[in-house]
Formats: C-alpha cells, sequence, structure tokens
C-alpha cells in the first residue's frame, strides 16, 4: 500500500543526496501544514535517471496487462462502462511517444492489437444504431455515444498516423492498415458529427441527452485528435469544429497580470457572459490542455499571449509557496481560491496531474525543471501512478530529443498556412 503522498515526499527529500555538497537535504519531518508538499531540491538528477527505454518497458508491461481483458467489462463508480477509454488513451498515446524516442516496434504492435479490439466493439453504421464506442449505463439499462470517449479512443491512432508520416520506418508499420484505420476514424467522427453546436461562433459539443454541453476539457479530449484528423484529411468540416472549439477556449481564458488565470469548467451557450460557472478542477483541466497547445500550433485561433498564459498557470494559479522546501497545490484554476489538494490519500494522486503541464515546457522555461522538484517531491516514481502525467513525462523528453527544440514549436505555428480569410466563416 502507497503511503500518503506528503510523507512520500519527505522520504525522498529525507534520502536523496545533493552530490555537490556531499550532505542530506533536510526533509523537516515536523511540518505543520498537512497540506504542504516537499520540493525536492536534487531533482535534476532523479529526472536524467528516468530513460525512454524505461518508460517504453512501464509502457509495454501496462499495455500487455490490459490486453489480456477485452475492453468491455469494467464499470466506473457511477456504473458506467467506457470501454477502458481512459486507460487506454494515455498508455497508447505514450506507446507513440515513446516509439519515436526508442523505435522499439513492440509498443507499436502492441497500440495496433488493441486498436483492432476497439474497432471491432465500435458498432457499424446502420438505420438502428449510429457508428461508435456505447457507454453502458447500469443505473438507466441504455447505452450511449459520449463525445469525449470517442475522441479518448481516436487520440492514440491519430496520433499513430501522424507519426508515420514524418518516419519511413513506422510508415512500413502502420501502412498495411492506414486504410482501415482511416475509416475507423472518419466514421467515429461521422457519428459524433450531430452533437456539435456552434453559438455566435463559439463550439460546443452536446451530452448524449442533448439537454445540456459537454464540460470544456471533455469537448477538448474529443477536439484535439479532431484538429488531428483535420490535419490528415484537410476536410472542412473537421475545421470548422475545431476552430469553434478554439474559439471557446479564447473567450473564455481570464488572464488577469499579477493575478493568474483562470477558465470555467462548465461554459454555457447563451447571449449571458460565457465565463460564468464553476471552476475547473485541477484534475480536470489537466486532461484538456493539450487541445489549446495543438490548437496554436496548427495555427488556429490562439495566439501566443493565450499559450503562454496557460503554460504559466503552475506558477501563476496553481502552486503556492510556502517556503524555499514547500509548496501548496490548489484544486481549481483559479487564483482566488483558498481550497488546496491533500497531500496525502485524501486527493490521492490528484496533485500529478500537474504532469500534464510537462507538454508546455517550450512555452514556460521555468516549466520543466520546477516541475521536476514538485513531481518527485510528491513520489520519485509518479510516472508510475498517474498516466497523465507518465504522457506528459514522455512528450518532455520527446521535446528535448528534437534536434530544433524549443524553437520548433513557435515556428511550427508561424509556418502553417492559416489566416483569419482561411479559417471557417461563422
Amino acid at each position: 500500500m502507497r503511503r500518503p503522498l506528503v510523507m512520500a515526499g519527505l522520504s525522498v527529500a529525507a534520502l536523496v543526496s545533493v552530490a555537490a555538497a556531499g550532505r542530506q537535504i533536510e526533509a523537516r519531518a515536523g511540518f505543520a501544514n498537512p497540506k504542504a508538499i516537499t520540493v525536492v531540491a536534487d531533482a535534476a538528477r532523479l529526472a536524467q535517471a528516468v530513460t525512454p527505454g524505461q518508460l517504453a518497458d512501464l509502457v509495454l508491461d501496462r499495455l500487455h496487462n490490459f490486453q489480456r481483458n477485452p475492453v468491455w467489462g469494467h464499470r466506473d463508480h457511477n456504473g458506467k462502462d467506457r470501454l477502458k477509454a481512459w486507460v487506454w488513451t494515455y498508455l497508447a498515446r505514450a506507446a507513440v511517444v515513446l516509439y519515436q524516442q526508442t523505435h522499439d516496434r513492440r509498443l507499436i504492435e502492441a497500440v495496433l492489437t488493441r486498436t483492432a479490439d476497439y474497432a471491432a466493439a465500435a458498432r457499424p453504421q446502420n438505420v438502428q444504431s449510429a457508428y461508435g464506442w456505447y457507454t453502458d449505463d447500469a443505473q438507466t439499462g441504455t447505452s450511449y455515444r459520449e463525445v469525449p470517449v470517442a475522441g479518448l479512443i481516436m487520440a492514440p491512432v491519430v496520433d499513430l498516423l501522424l507519426a508515420a508520416q514524418q518516419d519511413a520506418d513506422l510508415e512500413l508499420l502502420v501502412g498495411p492498415q492506414r486504410g482501415a484505420l482511416m475509416r475507423m476514424l472518419e466514421d467515429a467522427a461521422a457519428g459524433v458529427k450531430d452533437r456539435y453546436l456552434e453559438d455566435h461562433g463559439h463550439g460546443y459539443y452536446l451530452l448524449p441527452s442533448g439537454e445540456d454541453v459537454v464540460p470544456l476539457n471533455l469537448s477538448s479530449i474529443y477536439a484535439e485528435p479532431l484538429l488531428g484528423l483535420w490535419q490528415l484529411t484537410h476536410k472542412p468540416e473537421y475545421l470548422r469544429q475545431v476552430t469553434g472549439i478554439a474559439r471557446t477556449w479564447k473567450t473564455l481564458l481570464q488572464q488577469q497580470p499579477g493575478k493568474g488565470v483562470t477558465w470555467p469548467y462548465w461554459p454555457k451557450p447563451a447571449p449571458a457572459d460565457l465565463r460564468k460557472g464553476p471552476r475547473e478542477r485541477l484534475v480536470k483541466a489537466a486532461a484538456g490542455i493539450m487541445f489549446p497547445k495543438a490548437a496554436y500550433q496548427a495555427g488556429i485561433v490562439l495566439d501566443r499571449h493565450d499559450i503562454s498564459a496557460i503554460a504559466g498557470v503552475p506558477f501563476s494559479t496553481l502552486m503556492v509557496q510556502l517556503d524555499a522546501g514547500h509548496v501548496l497545490i490548489r484544486k481549481h484554476v483559479d487564483p482566488g481560491s483558498d481550497s488546496y489538494l491533500m497531500a496525502n490519500r485524501a486527493d490521492g494522486d490528484s496533485p500529478l496531474a500537474l504532469g500534464a503541464w510537462y507538454v508546455y515546457r517550450c512555452f514556460d522555461m521555468r516549466l520543466a525543471a520546477d516541475l521536476d522538484r514538485v513531481m518527485f517531491g510528491i513520489d520519485a516514481t509518479f510516472y508510475q501512478h498517474n498516466m497523465l502525467a507518465l504522457l506528459g513525462l514522455a512528450k518532455r523528453m520527446a521535446a528535448e530529443r528534437e534536434p530544433g527544440g524549443c524553437a520548433d514549436q513557435d515556428s511550427a505555428a508561424a509556418a502553417q498556412p492559416m489566416t483569419k480569410a482561411t479559417l471557417p466563416r461563422t
């Protein structure tokens, strides 16, 4: 059984030696605040010790265990079977990222094997049932398609096909199945096309009931692979939806100089202020922040100012410094909140969701080093316990190994042939 997170952090701080000084880091075990996260001063050494090969072995082991069971058969606390989509998406996406660093073809073979299982689990498009992956709801005795579930299942496949365009060896592995994979993706997108709603240029997706819209983070989980599908096909409908969601993001971002950044969890399409609504929790925000980065890099709506604001959220909004060795982590993306995550089992691994921000390291140069100090302080093997953090770390490693480094991040956005004139009209 895992120890409370604060104790895990304290023990790491107490045991890790500082090579330059040849002494022990003081743990300050008597620190009184139960919500304090201990910062590890020697995190750089811990981070450097983690290799792409180690992460690849971890992901392979998890994927093989995952594949031993059918995609159906696991209900969440609400009695809903969502085909293990949350587990699949982070493991498989990490596998694609790590393949590009290790060239271990077993990673791709595992992704393709499980993709075939998901293709078989989708219902065919016919009169009785639109194509897609259906959530089985034990409480209501019904099944229905959820937009975010489609995004979770599609995302690794989109990543794989995009990566294969840049890698001849990977294309040899994927090429024979490319046609079938593209059909699966496009059929899935067609199956939820009628869920898209646009209001004054702002995009939303509807819940299965059609009575309300999907929260922002869940809309983003679908919009990101849809953006990749547009890059693969250049179909205007995909771009129209992605642009609408990006406009919603841009409007919802509330930036207060010197006071942090916030956005609501559940935007409401109405003449009233879109920014009204409940605050976004850290763990939910972390699941959706890859979309605005992808939109910016594709030259769609969001600009460098927007993306820098999101990149800086850990420092401007989420982390509060207590002293040189301890921080608090807010539960919500709200600089005015005084509600903090407990550094123990009460909040589980919620603080580890900060690892999602590793993907923004090129847009705020503090991120890699400062996040390392917090993440390794929470848990020296945090990437084994939170798959979103695992994916973030894998992407951070990939960015550090790219020949162009961070210079490519902005140049990619600048090089896109997208202009205001070519964006879909509203």
